[in-house]
């Protein structure tokens, strides 16, 4: 039977995201592709979870999100970034991805382009496309970071939004400040949108620091923050998220928003405020394990021949390049072909041909097993 897909869908239905999102893996196959942390979501956001359900807050949520949870978002970023905002410049997302498509549907037009840093995560492209917006790709430069002169070199009269994912996944690249005020000089300068998604902003190897959007004040009218609690509180199933927004924009998004998605449930939201402003213990050690799991990856990782890996800064990806004349895609299947699942580098983008992404999201034991193989198929390709 012949059916009409619309052009836009069709157009993204068979890249590389979404063919890994749908492979079966092999019983037994070493997992280092996961963007999920394998720890359990701390005990007092469970208990706050139970709380709520025993309360009865099992109906729907006010629409922009629960008082309770919208209240700690603007807590914890004047806390953290000394800007000060209202609840009604904040909405509860489903995770970060609700909240990408709802800004990029509310600024991009058919034919209208968003900057995007290359390589970067895979679904920002993927929504762009979606909607019949135009994802430009700008690689970063030697280093990873941001190369502000040739995102400036980007812009063009169909430009509307600027999007950073800092730390960077997949390259586990922090972002200096200085590329950061750059980006909002220009967003100044041309009449665009800062967006920037924080998901790793908590997990850091040591002697890296963070710098958040919303700290540059003088440019609050142009910064959209994208968020969610998925990684630092190992939330990934609860599918919680925010948006923070200049306060004459809070309602347009808001309204995107609850026109694809509903209101996030209510516990889910206590257990995110519980998350908030609760005791910060639970990241710290989550984050001190990711040290570990780090520094042990990136060691292994030395050991593969061909393979350079960039040394981890922030999140729990291991990006490294490899020296073999194959594409990215073809080492992805020979490593599942191997047991061990990781990412190819092109699904984030152009420049990441001849790279890979791996996860130490996972524990010790299974970072040695992967690895292992890695080096083991590593050996086969020269």
């Amino acid at each position: 039977m012949q059916r009409h897909i619309a052009r836009t869908v069709a157009a993204v239905s068979g890249g590389e995201r979404a063919q890994h999102m749908r492979a079966k893996r092999p019983e037994g196959m070493v997992r280092l592709d996961s963007g999920t942390p394998n720890f359990p979501t701390p005990p007092h956001i469970r208990e706050a979870a139970k709380k709520a359900l025993d309360e009865g807050l099992t109906h729907y949520a006010p629409g922009q999100g629960d008082p309770e949870f919208l209240q700690a978002v603007c807590e914890t970023v004047e806390r953290e970034t000394g800007a000060v905002y209202s609840p009604d410049d904040v909405f509860a997302t489903n995770g970060a991805s609700s909240g990408i498509y709802t800004v990029f549907t509310a600024f991009l037009d058919p034919g209208d382009e968003v900057i995007l840093m290359d390589p970067t995560f895979s679904l920002y492209a993927h929504v762009a496309r979606q909607i019949g917006a135009v994802p430009v790709m700008v690689p970063h430069g030697a280093d990873y970071h941001i190369d502000a002169a040739a995102v400036r070199a980007a812009v063009t009269p169909r430009t509307r939004l600027i999007l950073v994912n800092n730390p960077n996944n997949p390259t586990g690249v922090v972002y200096r400040r200085a590329g950061l005020e750059a980006l909002a000089a220009l967003c100044e300068e041309k009449d665009l949108m800062l967006v920037s998604d924080e998901a790793y902003e908590k997990i850091l190897q040591p002697g890296y620091g963070h710098f958040p959007l919303l700290a540059m004040r003088e440019h609050k009218g142009r910064l959209i923050l994208l968020h969610t609690l998925s990684k630092t509180y190992a939330m990934t199933g609860w599918r919680l998220g925010y948006v923070v927004a200049p306060p004459d924009l809070g309602n347009l998004l808001f309204g995107v928003h609850r026109s694809i998605n509903g209101p996030i449930c209510t516990f889910v939201q206590r257990a995110g405020a519980a998350a908030l402003r609760g005791p910060q213990r639970c990241v710290e050690e989550f984050g001190a394990e990711y040290q570990k799991r780090g520094g042990l990856m990136h060691k292994l990782a030395l050991q593969v021949p061909g393979l350079r890996p960039v040394d981890p800064q922030g999140g729990f990806y291991l990006y490294a390049r490899y020296e073999y004349p194959l594409s990215s895609k073809e080492v992805h299947r020979r490593l599942w072909e191997g047991g061990v699942a990781a990412r190819s580098g092109s699904e984030f983008g152009a420049a990441g041909e001849s790279h890979l992404r791996f996860t130490y999201s996972v524990d010790e034991k299974t970072i040695a097993k992967g690895m292992a193989i890695v080096r083991q198929v590593f050996g086969q390709l020269g």
